[in-house]
């Protein structure tokens, strides 16, 4: 490997905690671009959207953190972001992440519930011994099993639902009643504009994996 094809290598809290930063202080910007270019989302309530979008950026990171690395790696991720955001007075972050985290887990069961019945049953099982192994992995490291193990076992075996699209739904139809908006009193481009921007989230956080070297 070239000098210059080496990735850099940083810590899961330096990397976690730059990118968090930055999470929260971008919020207004992706509000704009949503509501220039969707008068459906012009009449909102601004500060609840970028609230929103926040706990949406910090949950798909976590979520695109999962597909890249899985088991220990993920624990470890979610247990700092909780130690971090409570350092930061941000418990609201951490609160704010639950609802979304829940639409994952939702949309990866019905995407399992759909499958024939071989196959549901073998990924029931493939779940339920991964969140198994997870909680046992915690153990060993000394981690309390919280909440923060709970979260990582709700991202399990969501890869094909994230694909097909049935998460990136969930997380439409979640945040629209977080803002108390009628899904079916909106046109089609305002739910293409705000899929776009979640996709760009999960996106972008994989990007910022990819010349990174984690190193916990």
């Amino acid at each position: 490997m070239s000098f210059f094809s080496r990735k850099q290598e940083v810590s899961l809290e330096d990397f976690c905690r730059d990118f968090y930063e930055k999470c929260i202080d971008a919020s207004e910007t992706f509000r704009n671009s949503v509501i220039e270019a969707e008068d459906d989302f012009s009449t909102i309530d601004y500060k609840k959207f970028d609230t929103e979008i926040v706990f949406l950026r910090f949950e798909l990171f976590a979520l695109a953190w999962m597909h890249r690395f899985g088991g220990k790696f993920a624990i470890a991720q979610s247990v700092f972001t909780k130690r971090y955001l409570q350092e930061k007075g941000r418990d609201d972050i951490w609160n704010g992440m639950k609802l979304y985290n829940n639409s994952i887990d939702g949309a990866t069961l019905n995407w399992l519930y759909n499958l024939g019945k071989m196959n549901k049953i073998f990924w029931y099982r493939m779940r339920e011994d991964l969140t198994a192994k997870n909680v046992e992995d915690a153990k060993r490291s000394g981690i309390n099993i919280d909440e923060s193990i709970g979260r990582v076992n709700n991202r399990l075996c969501s890869e094909t639902a994230w694909k097909q699209r049935i998460i990136l739904e969930y997380l439409v139809l979640t945040f629209y009643a977080q803002l108390d908006l009628n899904p079916n009193e909106l046109n089609k481009g305002a739910g293409f504009r705000l899929a776009g921007l979640i996709r760009g989230f999960y996106d972008g956080a994989q990007q910022s994996l990819d010349n990174k070297k984690i190193k916990v």
